[in-house]
Parts: structure tokens; C-alpha cells; sequence
């Protein structure tokens, strides 16, 4: 007689950095396993080789464990329904439920609500809004076109206030400091090097920026400042899409590390959205979120509900 598997219930959070996958037993919603992988160069994989990564890790994390009955997994980069197709379907060839969604579609999830908007500053940025029983991402178009508010962003703005200083023959310490920070003894270099060496790499700066808005750089805070407004613009863009923007949940290293950028967000929002609008910064890692959607489906097929518009209370213990 062949051994019965544990069922269990795996929750993913693949970022532009790391990869975060929760496992749970459906039992009991006890914790079986939590680990973190690197998944540097991400933003640079096809979806086809994404997907490929996304069921080996489940693959293997899981084998001796037991056996998925449900996969959520909040995918970066996972703009659109054929993205989402491809990203999901080796795993769907292998396990009975499988959900893909961006991976900023975990924020409101891991605040413990079905409903809202959740906002990424990371490595990069992006923001996700619930539109009923949808979502809707906007942002996250990577450091050539976007990431305002993440960290490759802000370091890519800090590099042009450098060379319109150099331009104008103005003095500002953030000259100084981004000089110092790369071994730079000219601004000259700052584009033979971001054009020779990865966004994440250099994207490791962004503390600095704040530092010298601290010591008084003027271009260090504008720059902030005005990543700060490009996030609230976001908000402002899911609003007129008809976003659940009540409640907007912050996560990613950036905004939840530099309480600076997290209030000047704040202010923008209730200046270009709404003043009553609720902002938090996450205290749960995402993956939390993914975890507690498996946990909701598969107590509502169990029960035999099929809608997901409930709020999401039930929790996997942690």
C-alpha cells in the first residue's frame, strides 16, 4: 500500500532579487518549510525559463514534504493574461490549483484583506489594485523606463543630478558621496559604468541618496521627492482605472527602510488621491500573502464556496 501524502499548500513571492516560498500542511496550516533563494537576473528571463524556475523550486522544496494541492505564487514581471498563462503552466500540469498574480497582489493579501492596492519599492516598483474580482498593475516597467520609487530608480535619477551639477558647475554633496560610493574620481564614469554593470548592482547606492539628503544635498531630496509623487501618481492612475484605492499596503526594502520616502508618499497620496486614504507599510513578509490565498481556496473548495470575495481571515500559522 502506497503512503498517503501530506497535502500541502505552497505560497511563492518571486521578486526582482529573491525568491521567497512558503510551504504549509492543509491540515493544520502548520509551517513546514520557509526559504529564500537569489533570483538575480530575473527581470532579464523569459517567461517560458521563469516558469521553467517556478515548478523546480516547488519540485524540490516540496519532495520530501508531500504533495501541493495548492499553488499560489506572485510573480514580478507578470503583467498580463498571457504572461500569466505561460508562467502558470508547467505548474498546472503538475499540481490541481495553481493562481499566478503579480507579485505586488500580495501586499493587501498579507495585510489580512481581499481588497486594495499594494505598492512595491524594492529593486524596482510597481502597484496593484483590486478592480472588483480583477486586478490591475501599473508601474514596474524596469530602471530604462520606470521603477520610480525602488531603489534602481532612485540611483538612476541620483547619476543625472550628478551630471546636471557637473553641467552647471554646482556643488552638491551627492556629487560626492555617489562619486566616492562607485570610485569614481570623475561624473564622466558614471555612464561608462551604469552601462556596464548590472541595474541591482548599482541599485545597492540608493541608501546613499537618503544619507545625503540628511547631510543637506538638495538634489539628493529632490530626487526623493519626486520619486515620492511618480508613486502617488500611480495611486492616482489605479483611482481613475477604478482601483480599490482605499487602502494602499507599502512593501519592498526601499520605502519600508527609508521612512522619508514613506511619508512624502503619504502626503503626495492624500494631496492627488484622496486624504482619507489608509497607508501602511507591511510588517509580514509578502509571501505571507500568497500563502494565505492557498489557505482561502482550499478551505472554500473544501466547503464548496467558489467566490473569493470574502475577506481573506483565514490565516496559516506562522
Amino acid at each position: 500500500m502506497s503512503e498517503i501524502q501530506t497535502p500541502l499548500l505552497v505560497g511563492i513571492d518571486a521578486g526582482g532579487s529573491k525568491m521567497h516560498i512558503q510551504v504549509a500542511s492543509a491540515l493544520d496550516g502548520s509551517l513546514l518549510a520557509d526559504e529564500v533563494h537569489p533570483s538575480t537576473g530575473w527581470a532579464n528571463l523569459g517567461d517560458a525559463k521563469r516558469a521553467d524556475i517556478l515548478l523546480s523550486v516547488v519540485e524540490t522544496t516540496t519532495a520530501t514534504l508531500g504533495k501541493p494541492v495548492v499553488v499560489v505564487a506572485g510573480v514580478h514581471g507578470n503583467d498580463s493574461p498571457e504572461q500569466e498563462a505561460q508562467l502558470r503552466a508547467p505548474l498546472a500540469s503538475r499540481y490541481p490549483v495553481v493562481r499566478i498574480l503579480n507579485d505586488s497582489s500580495l501586499l493587501i493579501l498579507a495585510y489580512g484583506k481581499s481588497s486594495g492596492t499594494g505598492v512595491i519599492a524594492g529593486t524596482g516598483s510597481s502597484a496593484t489594485a483590486t478592480v472588483g474580482d480583477q486586478t490591475v498593475t501599473v508601474g514596474g516597467w524596469g530602471w530604462i523606463f520606470g521603477d520610480e520609487g525602488g531603489a534602481v530608480g532612485i540611483v538612476r535619477d541620483a547619476a543625472k543630478q550628478v551630471l546636471e551639477a557637473y553641467d552647471l558647475n554646482e556643488q552638491d554633496l551627492l556629487t560626492e558621496d555617489l562619486l566616492h560610493h562607485f570610485g569614481i574620481d570623475h561624473p564622466h564614469g558614471l555612464t561608462h559604468m551604469f552601462s556596464t554593470i548590472e541595474p541591482h548592482v548599482w541599485a545597492r547606492a540608493a541608501q546613499l541618496v537618503f544619507k545625503s539628503a540628511e547631510r543637506g544635498s538638495v538634489r539628493a531630496q529632490k530626487v526623493i521627492d519626486a520619486h515620492a509623487v511618480a508613486l502617488a501618481e500611480l495611486i492616482a492612475l489605479l483611482k481613475r482605472r477604478g482601483g480599490d484605492v482605499e487602502t494602499i499596503v507599502c512593501a519592498g526594502g526601499v520605502i519600508t527602510g527609508q521612512p522619508v520616502l514613506f511619508n512624502a508618499f503619504t502626503r503626495e497620496v492624500h494631496r492627488l488621491v484622496d486624504p482619507s486614504t489608509e497607508t501602511a507599510l507591511l510588517l509580514d513578509p509578502p509571501v505571507r500573502g500568497a500563502l494565505n490565498l492557498a489557505n482561502h481556496i482550499h478551505i472554500t473548495s473544501q466547503s464548496g464556496t467558489t467566490r473569493s470575495d470574502r475577506p481573506v481571515a483565514d490565516r496559516i500559522s506562522i
